[in-house]
């Protein structure tokens, strides 16, 4: 039996509406609007069945192969949430917390899934103080703003932001992995690395410029590199991010509101930024100079309060990150201490920064040597004997502990003198040319080839070693392994005997400089006094001067340091001066302290106050070669003898 047409309808109609409530609005409205019409021709009699029949085998079709989800009420609530957040829907309705990544100064940032489709994002939203801070709420809006005009692979991206219930809120891309600052901290950075770091994000900042915006807060902080990018001690740039841009701006909004006001973290000011004055690009090229400073050396150049490091940022100049890792290719240290210049103007560009880092040599090699290094003891990691060259800058650097004097033998050697009250461990240690010892001698005691408390060793031409022991004040006699010959001096009121002997200098003869005397006394190898130096006060006055320097020309010649003059003295071995030369003494030197001297092969000669962080250069043209730390003993290395 045939139903009749209105039930027919009827029934269609409720198929219908019950098939719209569960697949909802979609592309199928077209097929729905079909079958309708052929309803309602079967209902009054204006069509025919199949009509009707025919749409609901298409709905019917279109039913099957639609997916459920792709339609349902909830989710079309969810796609509706995906729209602007709104005042009255409380942010934990919007996004559901997973976990605290951490706490900043003003903000907290959490890993948050957005429960409208399962974003997992890094929900940033202002500490309960801050939650209704006027300022701090339009740096957090802003940050979001400058990140959506941003579109570069090492700048964090950013999905959304505003207000959701009575919580400011800003969702940004989620970095899974370490900042910058902990592979500082955990001493996980090479040059190389370093490099492979910051390359990238020095492209970020230039990109950031060339869209008109300054950061004007970089730190290691706000670098984050993915942890999948970090994989067998090698680091991929493109997981790379920088990120953090509240207090970014344009360039002509380079300060805040209030005049002379101070921005960004102290430590990574630029001297303009510290002063309150407009910034301009080279600000964060500063910055930038200062991170990379800290990444190749494990520590910022300037350290202390906020006001302290604020002052070193506008009128210290930095150690050369090179004195503090002798790693560091000179091409890096040179970089750095250009961008770190006072001046901006002096500064490089980013795209010359680029450049360098691009071409910059993977790591530090020790250049071949042909002519003399500077031998000196500083005050720092990496190796505390340091080989300079002309400039100042480490060629090589080896041992832990600072030694109290250095020498040089003709095989190239530098032999040191420690004081080690306890253990069996040497006091006089002899290194190759390479920095690897070789040989450690001289334990405590009384006996010959045993020491108190040894002080001073040099070598003469025929390779004789001689060391000075302060408490007893006698000099032994060493051979190039180390053996005992003798042992002279001691103390007492001159001719062979010390008061208060502090160096030695060697040429055939040895000399020593007796501070308690005031003399420097001359005694052949084995011990024989010859005769003694002494610099009267004026011809009518024969008080002695004090004498606190010496050493020995490239012929033979006598080199005193006249500490009342404050002039080193040239002397022939018959003790006629034949010229001096005025030594500098800065503020933060000690004038009693001991002036090591030394001419190299090409007449230059050095002069170094112990403790100092220069080295003067007396001639032939004067100068000052800044180490930046504390230098204790200065000597010569000969990559060969003349």
């Amino acid at each position: 039996m045939v139903p009749s047409p209105p039930l027919l309808a009827a029934a269609l109609f409720l198929l219908t509406l019950a098939l719209l409530l569960r697949l909802g609005p979609g592309p199928l409205l077209g097929s729905l609007v079909v079958m309708l019409a052929a309803d309602v021709g079967l209902l009054y009699g204006l069509g025919d069945r199949p009509a009707g029949l025919i749409a609901l085998a298409l709905l019917g079709l279109a039913a099957l192969v639609t997916p459920r989800e792709r339609f349902s009420p909830r989710l079309v609530r969810r796609r509706r949430r995906l729209g602007p957040p709104s005042e009255k829907e409380p942010l934990e309705e919007r996004y559901q917390i997973l976990g605290k990544l951490g706490t900043g100064g003003m903000a907290t940032v959490y890993r948050a899934k957005r429960r409208a489709d399962g974003l997992v994002a890094a929900l940033k939203v202002p500490q309960e103080r801050y939650a209704n801070e006027p300022r701090f709420l339009r740096r957090l809006h802003r940050e979001a703003e400058v990140l959506k005009r941003l579109n570069h692979p090492n700048i964090v991206k950013v999905y959304e932001h505003g207000q959701a219930g009575s919580t400011h809120f800003l969702a940004l891309e989620l970095v899974d992995g370490p900042g910058l600052d902990e592979l500082i901290a955990d001493r996980r950075l090479t040059p190389e690395l370093a490099v492979r770091v910051l390359l990238p994000v020095a492209e970020a900042l230039k990109y950031m410029h060339d869209h008109g915006f300054l950061h004007r807060d970089l730190k290691p902080g706000n670098i984050m590199i993915y942890r999948s990018s970090i994989k067998d001690g090698e680091i991929d740039p493109a997981g790379v991010r920088l990120m953090d841009f509240g207090i970014a701006a344009g360039k002509e909004f380079t300060r805040l509101t209030t005049v002379g006001a101070r921005i960004g973290t102290p430590t990574y000011m630029s001297p303009e930024q510290a002063r309150g004055r407009p910034l301009d690009e080279k600000s964060d090229v500063y910055s930038l100079g200062v991170v990379l400073y800290e990444a190749l050396v494990g520590e910022a150049p300037f350290q202390g309060d906020f006001e302290q490091v604020t002052q070193k940022q506008i009128f210290e100049r930095p150690v050369p990150p090179i004195q503090k890792n002798p790693r560091i290719p000179p091409a890096l240290n040179d970089l750095v201490m250009r961008m770190l210049e006072k001046e901006p103007a002096k500064r490089p560009t980013l795209e010359q920064v680029i450049a360098v880092l691009k071409s910059a040599p993977q790591s530090h090699t020790d250049p071949a040597v042909s002519g003399y290094l500077l031998a000196a003891v500083v005050e720092a990691q990496g190796g505390s004997i340091r080989l300079l060259n002309p400039a100042g800058l480490p060629v090589r650097a080896f041992g832990r502990q600072p030694p109290g004097d250095l020498a040089a033998d003709s095989e190239g050697h530098i032999w040191a003198v420690h004081f080690e009250f306890s253990g069996n461990r040497g006091m006089v240690r002899r290194y190759n040319p390479d920095g690897h010892e070789v040989l450690a001698v001289g334990t405590y005691g009384l006996k010959l080839g045993e020491f108190f408390n040894p002080v001073a060793v040099t070598v003469n031409r025929s390779d004789q070693v001689f060391v000075l022991d302060s408490e007893s004040q006698a000099i032994t006699r060493l051979d190039l392994e180390g053996r005992a010959e003798l042992r002279f001096g001691g103390a007492g009121p001159g001719r062979g005997s010390f008061t208060d002997a502090q160096a030695l200098a060697a040429w055939d003869d040895l000399f020593v400089l007796d501070v308690g005397n005031r003399q420097v006394q001359r005694l052949d190898a084995d011990g024989n006094y010859k005769d003694r130096f002494v610099f009267a006060t004026r011809a009518d006055d024969p008080t002695p001067r004090t004498l606190l320097g010496l050493g020995v020309d490239q012929r033979g010649n006598l080199l005193i340091y006249d500490a009342d003059a404050r002039k080193v003295r040239r002397l022939s071995p018959e003790g006629k001066i034949l010229t001096s030369y005025p030594v500098p003494l800065a503020e933060d030197e000690d004038p009693a302290a001991l002036v090591d001297l030394v001419e190299a092969p090409g007449g230059e000669v050095y002069a170094l106050r112990r403790g100092s962080t220069r080295i003067y250069r007396l001639a032939p043209t004067p100068g000052t070669i800044e180490i930046g730390l504390p230098v204790r003993v200065l000597a010569l290395w000969l990559a060969y003898r003349p």
